[in-house]
């Protein structure tokens, strides 16, 4: 029988060779599927070479999808954890440590946030290429500061400082006889919103700080040179809107006030101690509260509207010449808020006082990050400026900004501190419940404005916070953040 078996060819089995490309077409391939996708990203890639070099879009989406998981797509898969954003620099690590230590040579705090703007400042003078913000691939943030300064074997630490808090079966008998002083002041009448005013003073360095820095692991003391040289700022604000702010200097001349003109918002005063005294509240109430109330009942077509303002009880706010001067004006509630209670009362403490400092503060980070870009591409360490003078120039322009800041200025943002105070609920009958006492008492300080908070374990990023991990916030700060979140 013949042998019908045909002889076929046998296939060679060959290992195939992994083809490898250089960083600059990976980046640049990804750079395009991320904005015009991997079919797109292959057919430009691939017009430059030759037939037997092309990239099939399949690689490319390889390429993203490893980049959106690690950050990077240069980087060994292997590798365990996030990779490091500038491992892959030469040179950028130690650039990186030569700005870490100079700041802290200086005693200045070195947070995550100040870390990021470092590492930003790094990248953009050794390989810009990277950043996002050229079309590479890397997002500093603030998490990607933390691991930086994680890595350099250093933990986050923050000072603290003891508070005296009332006792608590005092609080609800002031609390509600607070209220009871609010709805009385002008029972069976609708307020104007516009017309609910309120203000406090707060100190701030002319140096400001966050109070955080980071430390070795172990050690005793954390140490930061902080300068206690600075001023008072005091804000007025109403339900509705900011309505001016005093900068309070210390001295005795005009001299001490900074060169740069206040504008509409802003006033500049000055006493020996720096903190407002009964001059500077009359001209507080004759220069902001009575012009603000004058020119909202003139809009309102009623030149006797009711008005209250609410103020602690320092004792410059409640002089005889201050109590005679509101006496003699129409229509004018001056209500006390309890005192030793201005954490859980004054509105201002729940709300734009803490955002007007952030605001400040965040401020302050783009200056430093603009330095040290400058020490970085000059080869030097940053160095900042000690000198009064300059601070105090400085300081006054990131006030004025953030006073006119229209995410602050808000009137969402204004009504938080009102109402997480109870005074809209007083005023206005809102269905809100007044917060039980227990929760008055909180264990923690908050970590934007040091006053009495609670622990959040998880707090979504914002324009104003940047947070990624848990925070102990105030009420106010709380607040504010979860807001201007909505907001951008």
């Amino acid at each position: 029988m013949e042998n019908f078996v045909s002889a076929l060819p046998v296939a060679v089995s060959a290992k195939r060779t992994r083809q490898s490309y250089d960083k600059d077409v990976v980046e640049k391939a990804v750079m395009l599927a991320r904005h015009h996708g991997a079919l797109a990203a292959s057919v430009q890639v691939n017009r430059d070479r030759a037939s037997t070099e092309h990239i099939p879009p399949e690689t490319i989406r390889k390429w993203l999808e490893r980049w959106r998981n690690n950050g990077t797509f240069w980087e060994d898969k292997k590798k365990r954890g996030r990779p490091n954003v500038l491992s892959s620099v030469p040179g950028a690590e130690a650039a990186w440590s030569q700005q870490v230590d100079s700041l802290r040579a200086q005693g200045a705090p070195v947070t995550g946030r100040v870390s990021a703007a470092i590492t930003r400042a790094v990248l953009e003078e050794k390989a810009p290429s990277i950043l996002e913000r050229h079309g590479g691939c890397a997002k500093v943030d603030v998490s990607t500061g933390c691991r930086m300064l994680a890595k350099s074997g250093k933990s986050y630490r923050k000072g603290t400082t003891s508070r005296v808090m009332p006792p608590d079966d005092q609080l609800a008998d002031t609390r509600d006889q607070f209220y009871h002083n609010l709805a009385a002041a002008f029972p069976g009448i609708v307020l104007d919103p516009d017309l609910v005013l309120n203000y406090d003073q707060t100190f701030h360095l002319f140096n400001p700080t966050r109070g955080y820095t980071w430390e070795k692991r172990g050690s005793d003391r954390v140490q930061l040179k902080k300068s206690k040289d600075g001023f008072t700022l005091l804000p007025v604000v109403s339900l509705k809107r900011v309505i001016g702010a005093q900068l309070i200097f210390g001295g005795d001349t005009d001299a001490v006030h900074p060169r740069l003109p206040p504008g509409p918002l802003l006033q500049y005063l000055h006493s020996r101690n720096h903190w407002s005294n009964g001059a500077t509240t009359l001209l507080l109430w004759k220069q902001f509260i009575i012009p603000h109330i004058e020119a909202r009942r003139r809009s309102m077509g009623q030149p006797a509207a009711p008005a209250i303002v609410l103020a602690d009880a320092f004792a410059a706010h409640w002089t005889a010449e201050i109590k005679e001067f509101v006496s003699q004006q129409d229509a004018i509630a001056y209500i006390a808020i309890p005192d030793c209670l201005t954490h859980l009362f004054q509105p201002l403490d729940l709300g734009i006082i803490a955002a007007l400092k952030n605001s400040i503060l965040r401020r302050k980070d783009d200056f430093m990050e603009h330095e040290v870009r400058m020490a970085v591409k000059e080869g030097r360490g940053v160095v900042l400026s000690n000198s009064r003078v300059v601070l105090r120039e400085r300081v006054a322009a990131w006030v004025k900004e953030a006073v006119s800041d229209p995410l602050i200025c808000a009137e969402k943002c204004c009504c938080t501190g009102f109402a997480r105070a109870g005074v809209t609920r007083a005023l206005f009958g809102d269905s809100e419940v007044a917060p039980d006492v227990d929760s008055f008492v909180p264990r923690t300080l908050c970590d934007d404005c040091g006053e009495p908070a609670f622990k959040i374990d998880e707090l979504p990023p914002c324009a104003h916070f940047e947070s990624v991990i848990s925070a102990a916030l105030c009420s106010g700060c709380l607040d504010n953040h979860m807001q201007l979140c909505e907001v951008v």
